[in-house]
């Protein structure tokens, strides 16, 4: 196997190609054997998901719409951890802007790279769990078009519909499809607690 070193790293200048989430940077690697890669990558700043259990035993989900496909998808709470702010300190503040939901017995399960998509993304993803404690108001930032809803359901349900979701390509619940961050967030749950 090859070893790469990265010699050459520029972030595109164009305001399009930045925003809060993420910057388009152009790299280059060099090999030992004199070979070259250039790629364009998102270079990502880190999020996490947070599974929030009811005293119930199920877990919350929302209906969040996604502009780069155009379509709702069902997710857990979820968000960009801030310069300076913990990954625990992120889920709880996410968790309560999306959901008004303020959590107890929060807990780090997962961090590390994203999975998902490691082609085009160098972001860290981290899932923690809590339980919902008490309601307050929700606030959502300016871009993200959530529903006020939230769909409770049990684990075992979550499961059997992701494996549909993924066996079948069946839609998760309600004609919507789970979205990929927060189906690897339920798959390092469940990995936790075998």
């Amino acid at each position: 196997m090859k070893k790469f070193t990265l010699t050459h790293q520029k972030t595109l200048s164009d305001p399009s190609f930045q925003t809060p989430r993420f910057n388009v940077v152009r790299v280059e690697y060099s090999a030992e054997d004199g070979s070259v890669l250039k790629h364009t990558v998102i270079k990502g700043k880190d999020s996490v998901a947070v599974i929030v259990f009811d005293d119930q035993h199920r877990v919350a989900l929302l209906k969040q719409f996604r502009s780069t496909t155009g379509r709702f998808y069902y997710e857990l709470p979820a968000g960009l951890i801030e310069e300076g702010e913990s990954l625990l300190e992120a889920a709880r503040r996410e968790v309560k802007e999306e959901t008004g939901i303020i959590v107890s017995n929060l807990s780090q399960v997962s961090f590390g790279p994203n999975l998902l998509d490691p082609s085009k993304s160098n972001e860290d993803f981290g899932v923690a769990v809590g339980t919902a404690f008490c309601q307050s108001s929700r606030k959502l930032d300016d871009n993200e078009v959530i529903s006020s809803e939230i769909t409770w359901m049990s684990l075992y349900e979550v499961y059997e519909r992701l494996m549909a979701q993924m066996n079948r390509g069946t839609p998760f619940k309600d004609g919507l499809f789970m979205s990929g961050h927060s189906l690897y967030a339920f798959l390092a749950y469940k990995f936790t607690q075998e």
